[in-house]
């Protein structure tokens, strides 16, 4: 008990940067010679055509509504033929190397010892420089004219250009801790304050709980990159008064089987975010099924790049999971490197979600990322950036604070209504420090996608210069100036829902490897509540439609404009800030909260109303 003690303090006295910092992917110098995994991503065929088809399954104009097509139908069309796969097989075993391709033949999957990995794909150093220094790679010409990037390779240089014997690559988590106590009893009580009710009753999910669509024939796939303890969601689901039976959550490992992850502030931090996960997919959807695809690497030998990029490829490939989400995100579009010596670039690494996100929307899979917790700076960096996946064919969704009237810290906190996340007006400090909000602002690696072009409020922007940047971190600035501008690139968030830990959701949070665990209730925030909480509403949606409703963007940005949208816009210019950008007067987006809130009875009547139509 003292060492769960010890970790129990450690998590609940993180600070801001400290919760998001995610699970370590450490690999020992012992580990040269275990297993690792790295991907090689194809090139698409015709991926111009690939593009005009996925608006087309989307379009109720279009011949091709709701024509999704299988992982057999993207390998023919799009995919790499199995001949070439078997190529690259044939080589990769020269080296003793296992191949094999997800279905749709867009990635590889190469297994191996990491030494006969360096040697198969001739993995050099290319400079000695820390800051620049990418590991490049080299295939016989027939093969690498099909090759898009080599994910996963690390080769870390020491100043005597040697490898390093540690590699530490982390993947981050969109979760907040504040330090609320839960204060209701179990049942409709819990519900209503901490749990499902408070959110279906906010956004007019429950509506549709009254039809008696709760998700039933659906699956929810989560992508995870920690394990979780499975009584966690059943402890939750009862203290919600849900039935606890956990069966109908399912654990897909994706990478290496189960194994006990060393317990560590890092992993437990991680392993709550899987747990909350799992507790809002399977309370928001009580009668859908939940795949939890989780991608972790016995000693750490797989690292986080990889273990994300073919989670993902996983789940798509399976098609089994119509609406996925995750709360993790690795890289940042601000640097040039997700990590020096890695042997993909940080675009080529944003490219390669973009093309299985493009398989998954082709397939009529709603994919859900949370937009992030650091409002226009993700990373801590005098520019602004965001998160990697900015993807346009991936919903972004960002974070709100409801309504609050409280003392918060001796300070009346009163804001009558629903506005943009940030947690300046309760941790405003005098000295440098981070600061939380919802994640949005203008993506580098991704351009505007045609559905937002035009649209009032896209590429322009009103903000308020809160904070200044200090290498010791933001300081809270006393005469902030508003700017308007115009800005380039996919636009971020597409919608947002609660994510303010002061107006938060309850989590179980958990202390123990495998299936059992000990810990206790917090109350926390972040978009890593609001994205499962969205993809869970879409299985309720698609519950009642006879067809599942695909890739939503086109879809919403269409019925925004409507005079009976579903959205309510959060455009307000006072008490509205995302740390920076602000709502835009007058305008239907801004790069705060995106459209705003969803009201998923007036969505649902528009996706039954255009799906009776044709």
């Amino acid at each position: 008990m003292k060492r769960l003690r010890k970790f129990r303090i450690a998590l609940l006295s993180l600070t801001a940067f400290a919760v998001v910092s995610g699970a370590s992917q450490t690999t020992q110098a012992k580990s040269k010679t275990s297993p690792t995994t790295v991907s090689v991503v194809l090139k698409p065929r015709d991926h111009s055509q690939m593009l005009t088809y996925i608006n087309q399954t989307v379009d109720p104009s279009s011949p091709y509504f709701h024509k999704y097509l299988t992982p057999a139908d993207v390998e023919s069309k799009y995919g790499q033929s199995d001949s070439q796969v078997d190529q690259f097989q044939k080589y990769f075993s020269g080296y003793k190397l296992k191949t094999s391709a997800y279905p749709g033949n867009l990635i590889l999957k190469v297994t191996g010892s990491k030494k006969n990995i360096i040697k198969a794909f001739k993995a050099t150093p290319s400079s000695k420089n820390k800051k620049d220094f990418i590991a490049k790679t080299k295939l016989p010409g027939k093969l690498s004219d099909k090759v898009a990037s080599v994910v996963g390779i690390y080769l870390p240089a020491t100043k005597s250009g040697k490898s390093a014997s540690k590699n530490t690559i982390k993947p981050h988590t969109n979760f907040e801790k504040s330090d609320q106590t839960v204060d209701a009893a179990a049942g409709k009580a819990f519900s209503k304050k901490y749990g499902v009710l408070k959110f279906a009753d906010h956004y007019g999910l429950n509506k549709l709980y009254d039809k008696k669509l709760d998700g039933t024939g659906q699956r929810i796939g989560i992508i995870d990159l920690a394990d979780f303890p499975m009584d966690s969601v059943s402890k939750y689901l009862e203290q919600n008064g849900m039935n606890g039976d956990t069966s109908r959550v399912h654990k897909i490992y994706t990478n290496d089987g189960a194994y006990n992850q060393k317990l560590s502030v890092d992993i437990l931090v991680s392993q709550t975010e899987s747990s909350l996960d799992a507790q809002q997919a399977a309370s928001v959807a009580p009668g859908a099924q939940v795949d939890n695809y989780i991608a972790i690497s016995k000693g750490d030998t797989t690292i986080a790049d990889a273990l994300f990029l073919n989670a993902f490829a996983h789940a798509v490939g399976d098609n089994q999971d119509k609406q996925l989400s995750t709360s993790f995100n690795v890289g940042y579009e601000v640097r040039k490197l997700i990590q020096p010596g890695m042997s993909e670039t940080a675009k080529q690494y944003s490219d390669a979600m973009n093309l299985v996100f493009e398989q998954a929307a082709i397939q009529g899979i709603s994919i859900f990322n949370a937009s992030g917790d650091y409002g226009p700076h993700e990373v801590f960096n005098k520019k602004p950036n965001l998160s990697i996946p900015t993807s346009a064919y991936v919903v972004q969704v960002g974070g709100t604070s409801l309504p609050l009237a409280s003392i918060i810290k001796g300070q009346k906190v009163d804001f009558p209504k629903e506005r943009a996340w940030n947690d300046l007006y309760w941790r405003a400090s005098t000295k440098p420090t981070l600061y939380q909000g919802s994640g949005g602002g203008f993506a580098k690696f991704n351009a505007t996608p045609d559905y937002q072009l035009g649209f009032s409020g896209v590429n322009t922007f009103r903000a308020i210069e809160w904070l200044k940047y200090n290498p010791k971190g933001y300081l809270v600035n006393l005469h902030p100036k508003t700017i308007t501008g115009t800005g380039t690139g996919r636009n971020v968030p597409d919608v947002s829902a609660n994510s303010d830990s002061k107006t938060g959701y309850a989590t179980y949070m958990n202390y123990g490897p495998g299936n059992k665990s000990t810990g206790n209730w917090v109350v926390s925030g972040g978009t890593s509540y609001a994205a499962p909480q969205m993809a869970a509403a879409n299985a309720v949606i698609n519950s009642g439609l006879s067809e599942s409703v695909g890739f939503w963007n086109p879809q919403i940005y269409k019925w925004a404009a409507e005079p009976d949208t579903p959205f309510t816009v959060l455009d307000d210019a006072d008490n509205n800030s995302n740390l920076y950008y602000t709502g835009q007067p007058g305008k239907l987006y801004n790069q705060a909260t995106g459209l705003g809130t969803v009201n998923f009875e007036k969505l649902y009547n528009k996706f039954e109303t255009q799906n009776s139509s044709n």
